[in-house]
């Protein structure tokens, strides 16, 4: 609009307007009703071909404009002459029209119409009443046109004031203000253009007011009022294309408005950019938006066009910001990915290098994968704006990848970040372009840089997507590898964690590891991997996977080295071990054992001694087995075996220990006793060697060989420093020598503990009461006397610790203990003098009372009634010596009697008290005690008493028969 000749432009559409009115007026004149104007195409007649041979007349405009002319000469009627005096104003108009076309010069052409259209005003305007149809304003529109026509515009604006001043209300109305518009817009007058063409826009002339309202926004525009001008031209849009209901209705709305609107279109857009421009840029759409209220679909074409001015007038920041605006406004609409775009393309034409990285970080950010933008449309964000996400995502990895190797040695901390974003373009165009011919190196990068950053389990994730998700043929072998190694890293930077981590890891390295050799297995580093796999089984005791992995070492092909063979057959060997197969784990560290001299040099690398070790266990464990199956022969061979195969082990002295025990258990005692003397002769110094008395002293006495057995408990006693196991040694040791005849041995044992160990009681007791018998046998009875009141004085300390054992042994030393007594007692005889003999008597009569006496405190039945038999005869005895006693010899007859009287006076009383005990003994009886003791009491009564004791039992005989 702005590159025209504006006079030139004025005519034009002064043109185009004049015509409309024209052909509107032509309608009227004809007489077409409004019924007849609203029927369509439709409503026509059929179409004819005219003949060809037909012609038709043309009418002459001279012999019209003659037969007027005639008719007005005849015509009386003032309102008939002005109806023929305009028809020939309007035929002069055409026929000026005609010529103004048809002339190659500028001079004027309408004089006759202008003159007509004025006389017709005249005579009105002087009294003559006005024609229906033929109004003062019709005729000063026509007037007007006429003029401006002509190029008479100030006289054309003249008439055209009159016609507002004097018919506001004329139908002609708007066209006169669009008129006087255009005349105030072309004289300069911004503001009186702006009135009129406001007018237009509030009548009622649809086909005015759009171009009214169009040029209200110019002439508001060069008031510099720029904020009404884009309101204006706002309007203009929003009747051309603001049916559009969204953004991507906007192109469809303009192909359904013409080429003409759509460059009217365009060219307010243009200017609205100019205003836009002029005010505060890209804001100021947004203000008017607000202003409209709401925003419009065609509003993106305004950032569209003020970014594109802005572009040409190198103003390239306030390009950018502009673009950056609308995407900042309008975040979700489908042109905010290309707006994003259209800001990077400014950077780059204004060569902002420093701009260009951020703003596709902030493309990406806005639109990428993990975008809402994304998220909302499920992917569906249009090619063009996914073209640029998978050029942008490379480039910004690149750079942050290659700034973070050139950072990497003097800057650190700031590699480990670069690498962290790099890291993060990398992971968005993985998950953006899943399917992408570059997805697998692009994930390879990936894992690269995670590990470079230091996150190694994500690292890990990639590096086994890229090996056996993607199979990659470049790269696959390298990340698989990579995958075995981070988790090691993993496990030992984070001893710290849960041990689920840790196992977690663990278990990916060693899946890693198998997966690795499967799929990679020319790789050479896949059988090395594989048996570092198999001694990560074993660590995790997962025995029969680490077992199958060792077999596959050994049988890879081509071999594996040496080195790796050794280590197989040590897994191997362990695994099978713990999986009880314990005869294939023999012969697993046999192997072992063989290439140990050549590959046993490494660290951790058992020594020969360790394996033989390993040898013999199994074999211990094959013997076991056999246990368990019940073959004890088997396992007691498998056992001896040991000691032959590996005899300076450990477990061969163990192995040959058991050998002993199993026999026992058989009671193959001369076997048992060669296996235990082959072991104490080989083993002198092993830790079981002091468990070998026992077995011994067992093995000797199955086979009677009681001083040998007697003989390996003074060992125990000698060696243990168990204080029971010493005593009871002692006392077993001592049965042992007295069961073999070895007196002298046995009374030493049983010497030592009854003086070493008062308790327990009971056997210290029996000990001695031994040593009596011991002393007996061997005659020494002052010793054995000493070891029987030994025995009763132990008792009589013994307290609360007494027992019916203790107090029957010291009843029986007591019981022996009085003998002496009651054997001296009888031993005397009452002879003369009579009175010293019964002194010597009655002494010894009370010294075996209280010993019996002393017997019988201990309460012990058989001894009870053994004393109280011996009480009994004591008395007895007494009352027998007194009437045996010698008689005086110088008695004669009558003192003789009388003194035999005395004397049965004197020993009644003993017989008496003799009989009463022997009678309380034999009660014993009556009460289910019937011993030595209460028999003998019984005989004694039966002397005592004859009558009553010494009767013969006489038989009642039962008759049977009837009586």
């Amino acid at each position: 609009m702005m590159h025209l000749n504006p006079s030139l432009f004025r005519h034009t559409l002064m043109a185009l307007a004049v015509s409309a009115v024209l052909q509107l007026q032509g309608c009227s004149m004809i007489g077409l009703g409004d019924d007849e104007r609203g029927k369509t195409l439709a409503d026509l007649p059929a179409a004819k071909i005219p003949d060809a041979k037909a012609k038709v007349a043309v009418l002459d405009m001279a012999r019209i404009e003659q037969s007027y002319q005639r008719a007005l000469s005849a015509a009386e009627d003032p309102a008939l002459r002005q109806q023929i005096m305009v028809r020939l104003a309007d035929l002069e108009m055409a026929r000026s029209e005609k010529a103004q076309l048809d002339s190659t010069d500028m001079r004027r052409h309408y004089d006759k119409p202008v003159a007509m259209y004025s006389e017709l005003l005249k005579m009105q305007a002087t009294g003559g009443r006005p024609v229906k149809g033929i109004e003062a304003d019709q005729l000063r529109y026509k007037l007007a046109k006429a003029m401006s026509l002509d190029g008479r515009s100030a006289e054309a604006a003249v008439v055209l004031d009159q016609l507002a001043d004097t018919n506001p209300d004329s139908k002609f109305m708007a066209e006169t203000q669009f008129r006087r518009a255009e005349k105030s817009f072309a004289d300069g007058d911004y503001a009186a253009a702006e009135r009129n063409y406001d007018a237009v826009v509030k009548g009622n002339n649809p086909e005015l007011q759009q171009n009214a309202l169009y040029m209200k926004g110019w002439a508001q525009f060069k008031r510099g009022d720029y904020d009404l001008a884009l309101n204006s031209f706002a309007k203009v849009l929003d009747q051309l294309i603001g049916h559009a209901k969204n953004p991507n209705d906007v192109d469809a709305a303009l192909t359904d408005i013409g080429a003409s609107k759509a460059n009217l279109v365009k060219d307010t857009l243009r200017v609205m950019g100019l205003s836009l421009s002029y005010l505060e840029g890209a804001k100021s759409i947004s203000d008017l938006q607000t202003q409209l209220g709401g925003g419009r679909a065609y509003e993106y074409l305004l950032y569209q066009q003020l970014g594109q001015l802005y572009l040409d007038q190198k103003r390239f920041t306030d390009s950018a910001e502009t673009y950056q605006h609308y995407v900042q406004h309008n975040s979700n609409s489908d042109f905010a990915p290309s707006f994003s775009i259209k800001v990077i393309d400014v950077y780059q034409q204004g060569d902002f290098p420093s701009l260009i990285l951020p703003a596709k970080q902030d493309f990406v950010e806005r639109y990428g994968i993990s975008s809402n933008y994304w998220t909302q449309r499920k992917g569906a964000i249009g090619d063009n704006a996914l073209a640029y996400l998978h050029q942008s995502l490379q480039e910004l990895a690149q750079f942050e990848h290659a700034q973070a190797q050139s950072f990497k040695r003097a800057k650190p901390a700031d590699a480990t970040a670069a690498f962290g974003r790099a890291a993060k373009w990398y992971r968005e165009f993985v998950q953006t372009f899943a399917k992408d011919a570059q997805v697998a190196e692009m994930t390879f990068l990936l894992a690269e840089c995670l590990n470079e950053a230091g996150d190694l389990p994500a690292a890990m994730d990639a590096y086994e997507q890229v090996a056996y998700g993607y199979m990659d043929k470049l790269r696959g072998a390298d990340a698989g590898y990579a995958a075995i190694l981070l988790p090691q890293q993993l496990v030992q930077s984070a001893r710290s964690l849960p041990d689920t981590r840790l196992q977690e890891w663990q278990n990916r390295k060693i899946q890693n590891a198998l997966n690795f050799a499967d799929v990679y297995n020319t790789d050479p580093r896949a059988v090395v991997v594989l048996a570092e796999a198999a001694n990560d089984l074993l660590q995790q005791n997962r025995y029969v996977d680490a077992k199958m992995v060792a077999e596959r070492v050994i049988e890879w092909q081509p071999p594996a080295e040496g080195k790796l063979l050794f280590s197989s057959w040590l897994i191997l060997g362990h695994s099978r071990f713990e999986t009880k197969e314990y005869a294939a784990a023999e012969q697993a560290y046999v192997q072992v054992l063989n290439l140990l001299p050549a590959y046993g040099k490494n660290p951790g690398a058992p020594s020969a001694q360790q394996v033989r070790e390993r040898i013999a266990a199994s074999i211990y464990q094959q013997a076991d087995a056999s246990l368990q199956f019940g073959d004890k022969d088997s396992a007691i061979a498998q056992l001896l075996r040991i000691t032959q195969v590996t005899p300076d082990t450990e477990i061969a002295a163990k192995a040959q220990y058991d050998a002993g025990v199993y026999l026992i258990e058989q009671e193959k005692w001369a076997q048992a006793e060669n296996v235990y003397l082959g072991f104490r002769k080989k083993y002198p110094n092993h830790q079981l060697i002091s468990t070998l008395p026992a077995k011994m002293v067992l093995i000797y006495q199955n086979q009677s060989k009681w001083q040998l057995a007697a003989d390996e408990l003074v060992v125990m006693e000698r060696t243990s420093t168990d204080p029971d196991v010493k005593r009871q040694s002692l006392y077993m040791g001592a049965e042992l020598y007295e069961k073999s005849g070895k007196r002298a041995q046995a009374i030493e044992q049983y010497r030592r503990y009854a003086t070493e160990y008062a308790r327990p009681l009971a056997n210290n007791l029996e000990a001695q009461f031994k040593l009596t018998e011991l002393y007996g046998a061997a005659g020494d009875k002052e010793k054995r006397l000493f070891w029987l009141q030994n025995i009763i004085n132990t008792h009589n300390r013994a307290g609360n610790a007494k027992t019916d054992r203790s107090t029957y042994l010291a009843a029986s030393a007591q019981a022996e203990l009085s003998q002496p007594a009651y054997d001296e007692f009888t031993r005397i005889q009452l002879t003369l003098p009579l009175k010293t003999s019964l002194q010597r008597k009655r002494a010894a009569l009370e010294k075996a009372l209280k010993a019996q006496e002393q017997v019988l405190a201990f309460g012990v039945s058989e001894f009870t009634t053994e004393a109280s038999f011996k009480i009994g005869e004591i008395y007895a005895q007494l009352s027998r010596d007194l009437m045996n006693s010698q008689r005086p010899k110088d008695l004669d007859e009558l003192a003789l009697e009388q003194y035999e009287i005395l004397l049965e006076e004197q020993a009644y009383p003993f017989e008496e008290k003799a009989i009463e005990i022997h009678q309380t003994n034999a009660q014993r009886s009556w009460k289910g005690t019937y011993d030595a003791g209460v028999k003998r009491s019984f005989d004694a009564l039966a002397k005592l008493l004859p009558a009553r004791y010494n009767k013969t039992e006489s038989r009642l005989e039962v008759s049977n028969e009837i009586h």
